[in-house]
């Protein structure tokens, strides 16, 4: 009988510990995730800075409204999209 305690005990231990080992997957595939994302919003945002940044410096966009930003943009993106293409 005793051994039947000792192994239902152990087998409970085991038990636990496997729950314990699955949450903590979890948790670290979450985690995992969550600095993943991080890390591609950080690089978008800088990408979208330096393009700012280009813009304002070859476009001389500092005083102008979004819409004229805009404008601006619009002109120029027919163009640059059938270069992109072209070099497909």
């Amino acid at each position: 009988m005793n051994s039947n305690r000792d192994t239902l005990a152990k087998s409970e231990e085991l038990k636990q510990q496997i729950s314990g080992l699955q949450k903590r997957k979890k948790q670290l595939q979450n985690e995992a995730k969550r600095r993943t994302s991080w890390e591609e919003r950080k690089a978008r945002t800088k990408r979208l800075i330096e393009t700012g940044a280009l813009a304002e410096k070859y476009f001389g966009m500092e005083k102008f409204s979004l819409e004229e930003r805009e404008k601006v943009f619009q002109t120029f993106s027919a163009f640059i999209k059938s270069k992109l293409r072209s070099k497909e």
